[in-house]
């Protein structure tokens, strides 16, 4: 069964471009998903389960103490991260009497809200974060920190998301892990491979022969670290002074000038390679191959320059006061097999954390991600990013920083 409920949202700064988040978590919905009003406190109860009080069937999975996880997930976060059309989660849940009940949100700022000052503590057993929000999250005690015991098939992940410099700066913090990784991304440079080469640096965009052939993406966060890495002062913490953020910006402002447009979204860009608008989009992301193939132009490809590009890792953490643990953590669990895993790669058009589903995905959706090059791709060509919401005096603040690209949209 599906209900729709309503909150107000929570009146907060919104920390990451419209942009960003409505195309890669709300435009690329499939078909399969239940049909539910998105944003903030658009609640989706998914009766995966029998939705009754039926005991479970005999598949059901055990704790560790070898009973059921019938229970309710009360999920917090974007549409499409509660897996919910996943078919093969959705046969887990079944199966197992699970009941996903999702309140969905449009900016990562609702989930900051909820877990200190908007009374989700208590009401909301999972939740997600952008790996950015690591740090910050620790400090304010949002995530509680995980039984890795309870979720034996992390283990099964890529190593690079269980331990070394990589896990512990952004969920590996201080020893305990704050949230597991299920899914990832890259935000390079995208192309039409009939009409140019894969641009080797984001510079060769400023060449004549471009000129009215760049789209721009409103992505305040891709835009950034791309630009900080052309200028080559990228720094992690994101961290910037006043007069680095103008470096930054310089690059953006040069482009522009060869630039047909600046693109709403992600979804829009595929939009203008299939009509022939554009040669070339920046940021770009590997999923919009995938979005233009769909609308039958198969030669938009994906390419990380010289420079760096950005990139995103996004987990499950726990939040305080969780109720129905052992369901919650067998969710987790599942959508780490292989099969989930293969299906969410699909399903999200992003990267999946377990090598055993690569083999079981489409050779279009395999293709998109480099999962050979994994390790270097998220410490050297596309190292991973903070968010910048406490940022000390003397450096840009992510508000200053939205700031500062809506001036260059409007110049």
């Amino acid at each position: 069964m599906i209900s729709n409920e309503n909150e107000t949202p929570a009146q907060v700064i919104e920390y990451e471009s419209p942009s960003q988040r409505f195309t890669r978590r709300q435009l690329l919905y499939r078909a399969t998903l239940v049909a539910a009003a998105a944003g903030v406190g658009s609640t989706l109860l998914a009766a995966c389960g029998s939705g009754s009080d039926a005991s479970p069937s005999g598949s059901a999975s055990a704790t560790a103490a070898g009973g059921s996880v019938a229970g309710t997930v009360s999920f917090l976060s974007w549409q499409g991260y509660d897996l919910v059309g996943v078919p093969a989660m959705d046969k887990w849940c079944k199966d197992n009497d699970v009941v996903v009940k999702s309140t969905y949100i449009s900016t990562h700022a609702d989930i900051t809200s909820k877990f200190t000052t908007g009374g989700g503590k208590g009401i909301y057993n999972l939740s997600t974060y952008f790996q950015g929000y690591g740090p910050f999250y620790e400090s304010l005690g949002i995530p509680v920190p995980l039984d890795m015991s309870r979720i034996p098939n992390f283990k099964d992940t890529y190593p690079i998301f269980q331990t070394g410099p990589v896990a512990e700066q952004w969920w590996l913090i201080n020893g305990n892990q704050l949230c597991a990784p299920f899914t990832w991304g890259l935000m390079g440079c995208n192309y039409d491979s009939e009409k140019t080469s894969a641009p080797a640096s984001y510079l060769d965009l400023l060449k004549p022969e471009y000129k009215g052939k760049v789209g721009i993406v409103d992505d305040t966060i891709g835009s950034i670290v791309i630009g900080a890495h052309v200028k080559g002062i990228f720094r992690s913490n994101s961290l910037y002074t006043p007069d680095e953020a103008k470096q930054i910006m310089s690059y953006w402002y040069e482009l522009k000038k060869n630039a047909r447009t600046i693109i709403p979204s992600y979804g829009n860009m595929a939009d203008q390679f299939v009509a022939g608008e554009i040669v070339v989009g920046v940021p770009g992301w590997a999923a919009v191959n995938n979005f233009a193939a769909g609308k039958g132009d198969k030669t938009v490809a994906h390419t990380i320059p010289q420079e760096g590009a950005a990139a995103f890792v996004d987990g499950y953490l726990i939040p305080p006061e969780a109720t129905d643990l052992d369901t919650v953590y067998a969710f987790i669990n599942e959508a780490l097999t292989p099969e989930v895993q293969a299906q969410t790669a699909e399903f999200l058009v992003q990267g999946a954390v377990s090598p055993a589903a690569v083999p079981l995905m489409s050779a279009e959706t395999a293709a998109l991600y480099p999962y050979d090059q994994i390790d270097d791709i998220l410490t050297n060509q596309a190292p991973l990013e903070a968010i910048p919401v406490d940022a000390p005096s003397g450096y840009v603040s992510w508000d200053e920083w939205n700031k500062i690209w809506t001036a260059f949209k409007a110049s």
